[in-house]
């Protein structure tokens, strides 16, 4: 019976939670406040640049008519940095230090936020993600105009590519995908970030148009290359698509006699062993197309299973790592 009586408290009181949003237009900061009872938690977004995912997050009280919080951190005991007092009103929350002290570290959140309705944030995140589309049609400008050989040898089939990979990304991210819903076009203008913010940038000069070295795909994705002694390509893929449920991994050699180039393009084929395979001595099931060309790695995966942790896409090449000894 006492079981049943804290289940159904526990429900009541999840039921109870209310989340209200702010925003700091000058700041263009957006807080969300969840209440339940006298707990709270805060988060807030730094919006400077279209669909960031910067946050801060916290956690703490109702008290004498207002808030008092700190950060939240991962573990009990942790150093949860200075305390904050939060002033609430019908229309806004002000935020400052509870008390002052010398050398306090400031996160950013003081300040003063006001409230939002469901239709203003909808309003303000579609705003955010055509900010977030115009800049990125600006880096594939940029690149394709004052970008070097390398680089304009991304831009066309990465815009071709980029469609199926926002569609997937979101279908990671945006469960369910509901576009009268603030959050979607949230999502939208974060995964748009993670592109402009992939073509905005220029492949290292030490490109050498080779096959061995590190390669991203801005995406969560990553190959590492290396050349043995004998030729072969020794390549490892992973990938962490939203969280770590969305992940996969994959390594593999690719024999020498399985490289392959024509002018300026390099292409490698190879059978590869399920990360999950039962035994080292399971069937070589997935079939992964190299492609090398300019600055860029271009990965395809067949396989008969769908999975939400794609390793296809394109990748940038950068420089190994440099050894310290």
């Amino acid at each position: 019976m006492r079981l049943l009586i804290s289940l159904l408290l526990t429900a009541l009181s999840l039921h109870a939670a209310e989340v209200t949003h702010y925003y700091d237009e000058p700041g263009r900061r957006f807080l969300m406040l969840t209440t339940n009872g006298h707990r709270v938690e805060l988060r807030v977004r730094f919006a400077y640049d279209p669909g960031s995912m910067g946050v801060w997050d916290g956690n703490g009280e109702k008290r004498d008519g207002g808030l008092v919080f700190a950060a939240t951190v991962p573990e009990e005991g942790m150093d949860r940095g200075p305390y904050f007092a939060a002033k609430l009103s019908d229309t806004k929350v002000v935020i400052d230090f509870r008390t002052e002290k010398p050398d306090q570290p400031d996160p950013g959140i003081r300040g003063e936020f006001r409230k939002i309705s469901e239709e203003k944030r909808q309003q303000l995140a579609k705003k955010e993600f055509k900010a977030a589309e115009d800049r990125l049609d600006l880096a594939w400008k940029n690149a394709s105009r004052a970008g070097g050989q390398a680089d304009k040898a991304i831009v066309p089939e990465w815009k071709a590519w980029w469609p199926k990979l926002r569609e997937m990304w979101l279908k990671v991210a945006a469960q369910p995908s509901d576009q009268k819903n603030a959050d979607h076009w949230l999502k939208a203008a974060q995964v748009t970030m993670l592109a402009y913010s992939f073509n905005e940038q220029r492949v290292d000069p030490k490109h050498s148009g080779g096959w061995e070295g590190e390669y991203d795909d801005g995406f969560g994705g990553h190959v590492s290359i290396r050349v043995a002694k004998d030729g072969r390509l020794r390549v490892t893929l992973t990938c962490t698509r939203g969280n770590e449920a969305q992940g996969a991994d994959l390594s593999f050699d690719v024999p020498m006699d399985a490289l392959k180039e024509k002018g300026n393009e390099r292409t490698a084929t190879a059978f590869a062993r399920p990360a999950m395979a039962e035994t080292p001595e399971a069937a070589k099931s997935l079939r992964v197309m190299l492609r090398r060309q300019g600055g860029g790695l271009w990965v395809e995966v067949i396989s008969q299973a769908n999975s939400s942790a794609w390793l296809d896409g394109i990748y940038r090449w950068y420089p190994m790592p440099e050894v310290v000894e």
